[in-house]
């Protein structure tokens, strides 16, 4: 199986427990998340963010909660470490990278 390929696996899994209100096996999930490795790409294909934040919103298990927030937490550093990169290859090319707008959509996605 493909990385994204279990990230979309992983989100249906956790939005099926939201939509149930049953967020057992949550923690397991976040786990398993966790050890994949992240990138920019991957989380905007597969809106896993999305998943895990829901997840947090709808689970009442803090461990659960302590787990989505530090995901999340990786994954906007990750962005951030993404759109600097691209922000200091602008000013050394003179080329464009990422509108504000587009930077916007891409914290969204988390």
């Amino acid at each position: 199986m493909t990385p994204e390929e279990d990230l979309v696996r992983i989100a249906k899994k956790l939005d099926k427990m939201v939509s149930r209100n049953s967020t057992e096996g949550a923690l397991d999930l976040l786990k398993e998340l966790r050890s994949l490795k992240m990138t920019l790409k991957l989380l905007q294909e597969t809106r896993i963010g999305m998943s895990v934040n829901s997840i947090r919103k709808h689970c009442t298990d803090e461990e659960v909660i302590s787990l989505a927030k530090l995901l999340i937490k990786d994954w906007k550093r990750l962005l951030g470490t993404q759109i600097n990169g691209l922000d200091s290859r602008k000013k050394s090319s003179g080329s464009n990278s990422l509108s504000p707008e587009t930077q916007g959509r891409l914290v969204f996605l988390l």
